[in-house]
């Protein structure tokens, strides 16, 4: 990052303050008053406090703390119950790269505490970024973080510049602040309350009191405005001028403004959540899926300007299925694709061969060889090519009920889920790479011999050989990620290397300061025995260093 994106750091410079710290509130109308005496108290029994943060976050005071090994923030919280149990039960079980760890939590004289990372380089308030910044790292962190949040049932409600850290390495980004975050219950997915809010990132529903994810949505779009603005659209501006604003008139975006960040912002902050939970409508705000397509480079339709036409194929006899009638083909076979189980009875019962015999003889004849296949074969292979058959202007990936457009999108949930240990992500792309899927697609797509399709094939063919060796098994699903992703990343405890120089960097300067800690990160990478890790093996040969690996291999044997 540039001199402009260089965070200050004096302030979050430690200060040390051997006197007794003496605050003040107001809980439930009675005052109180606390003493912490630092340096030298401990919390949760390991975390030794060090010194106080001249920073206040408004609701909390901030100490340095240490576990002897590293430094650590304990946050005090001013008023008494003043964060949600359910909130802070749900966040120590998160570990991801894109959300505050909360290691501890507890209670000092009645006063809620948590202990959290200690973010040397500060928030991202009053900072501005590049585009290229934008879209490449912070971006595709925030989406991720919210994906996250957002599965758990966490809203978070105040999403802004200032509750986003930046890293030790100074890319990496990650959200804190959960403080008036509300928990969803029982599958709702709106939360009504009159929790406190920033107005400035305050999506139009939140004036009225109602919280959705897509909420926090148009809090990220109010926040990229500001970190590639520099300043928010609504700086001048006081809580009622911006409910007004907002209600009736789109997002001011500045002529100068990239046009790609026009669409997204815009995108970000559409008002209207009245089409929210139809997803085939475009006139809707645009959420993780949406995001994550537009980091890629997937053209999409922006919500309030009209959807792009879309060409149709010929419309065909009604057909009823769950209760629906379908007259085009396409979209009778994407209910089919999105209801994989049911979709399959009706292929695999001769419903679909009856009825395009009365029409259509070569589709029918698919679904009657598909109905033969099926004895000997795997039925939700035979399905999935079937489906290509029938509607071959189909594209997008579909797999037993998911769907997506374009396979780096694939590639970047099966990266991330590699990273954060997502089984039920490595157990999809591994059933897809033990049957062979992703060949079968390119082949629909009319890739049968083309280089990604061969290099596709060599890693299926290879992740069937080794059936008992789990670590190949790795090493294959990583090179997978990395090619249908594009991104060729090494992430090893939370940092992230994009070139074989970025992390000979970080091991000199590990070794600059400690040996013990330079030796710590070299057996994470190879281990006594001259084995490479897996995921390391896998970022040199995509980086396209395999004959210097293998070579390497052979020295060592």
């Amino acid at each position: 990052m540039d001199d402009r994106t260089q965070l200050n750091r004096n302030i979050n410079a430690t200060m040390l303050n051997s006197q007794i710290a003496k605050d003040s509130a107001t809980d439930d109308g009675q005052m109180f008053e606390r003493e912490i005496n630092v340096p030298g108290e401990i919390f949760d029994e390991k975390y030794v406090v060090k010194s106080k943060m001249d920073v206040s976050t408004g609701e909390a005071d901030l100490y340095i703390c240490s576990d002897g090994v590293s430094e650590f923030v304990v946050k005090i919280y001013r008023r008494k119950m003043a964060v949600k149990e359910e909130i802070t039960e749900v966040l120590k079980a998160i570990d991801s790269p894109y959300v505050a760890k909360v290691f501890a939590t507890g209670e000092r004289n009645g006063f809620h505490y948590e202990i959290i990372p200690y973010y040397e380089n500060g928030s991202l308030e009053g900072k501005k970024f590049s585009y290229e910044q934008l879209k490449s790292t912070i971006i595709p962190a925030l989406n991720e973080g919210l994906k996250v949040l957002h599965e758990k049932g966490i809203i978070h409600k105040d999403l802004k510049p200032s509750n986003i850290m930046l890293g030790d390495n100074g890319q990496d980004v990650a959200i804190i602040d959960f403080g008036i975050s509300s928990v969803r219950e029982d599958g709702n997915t709106v939360i009504v309350t009159r929790t406190g809010m920033t107005p400035e990132y305050s999506a139009p529903e939140t004036f009225k009191s109602l919280y959705l994810s897509e909420s926090d949505y148009y809090s990220l779009g109010i926040t990229l405005y500001e970190l590639y603005c520099g300043h928010t659209p609504y700086e001048l501006m006081n809580q009622d001028e911006i409910e007004q604003f907002v209600s009736v008139q789109k997002l001011p975006l500045p002529s100068d403004m990239r046009s790609e960040m026009k669409v997204l912002i815009s995108a970000l902050t559409y008002s209207d959540i009245t089409n929210r939970k139809n997803k085939s409508n475009p006139n809707r705000r645009w959420g993780y899926e949406e995001v994550l397509k537009w980091c890629v480079g997937i053209k999409q339709p922006v919500p309030g300007e009209g959807a792009e036409t879309t060409i149709l194929s010929e419309d065909i006899r009604p057909y009823r299925f769950l209760g629906e009638t379908y007259t085009e083909k396409q979209k009778l076979v994407a209910a089919l694709a999105d209801h994989w189980k049911d979709g399959k009875k009706q292929l695999f019962r001769g419903l679909l061969s009856a009825y395009f015999k009365e029409f259509d003889a070569e589709i029918a004849g698919f679904c009657m060889d598909a109905e033969e296949e099926v004895a000997e074969g795997d039925e939700d292979l035979i399905f999935f090519r079937t489906l290509y058959k029938i509607d071959p202007s189909m594209t997008c990936f579909q797999w037993k009920g998911k769907r997506y457009e374009d396979l780096s999108l694939l590639g970047n949930e099966f990266l991330n889920g590699l990273w954060t240990n997502q089984e039920d992500v490595c157990g999809f792309v591994g059933e897809i790479l033990e049957k062979g899927v992703f060949s079968q697609y390119a082949l629909c797509m009319g890739e049968g011999d083309t280089p990604r399709a061969n290099a596709i094939k060599a890693i299926e063919s290879a992740y069937r050989t080794f059936q008992d060796d789990s670590r190949e098994k790795t090493v294959n699903s990583y090179l997978l990620a990395y090619m249908l992703s594009g991104r060729k990343v090494l992430n090893k405890a939370g940092v992230k290397f994009e070139s074989v120089q970025d992390l000979t960097g970080f091991l000199k300067a590990a070794l600059e300061r400690s040996y013990s800690e330079f030796e710590e990160i070299c057996f994470d990478l190879i281990d006594y025995g001259y084995e490479l890790d897996a995921q390391f093996e896998s970022w040199l040969i995509a980086l396209g260093n395999k004959e210097k690996l293998d070579q390497w291999k052979k020295e060592m044997d």
